[in-house]
């Protein structure tokens, strides 16, 4: 069986997901963290980033949904 390699797009997903997962984390002071240091360049590609997030999430939702019904 082949070892399957990590895209860097993986390794970044897997590290914000690790970042961003800790409840301990205040996400609206990293927001304004990120506003008051990040040009708007930055901010549009985590738009873009969170938009295909969400646009993913809801094909597997509806994927999952799909397999319920048929069972």
């Amino acid at each position: 069986m082949k070892n399957k390699r990590t895209t860097r797009e993986e390794k970044v997903a897997q590290k914000l997901i690790e970042l961003v997962n800790d409840f301990t984390l205040d996400l609206d002071t990293v927001g304004r963290y990120v506003a008051e240091q990040s040009h708007s360049v930055l901010y549009n590609r985590l738009d873009t980033v969170l938009d295909s997030a969400q646009y993913e999430k809801e094909k597997l939702y509806e994927q999952a949904e799909r397999n319920t019904f048929r069972d």
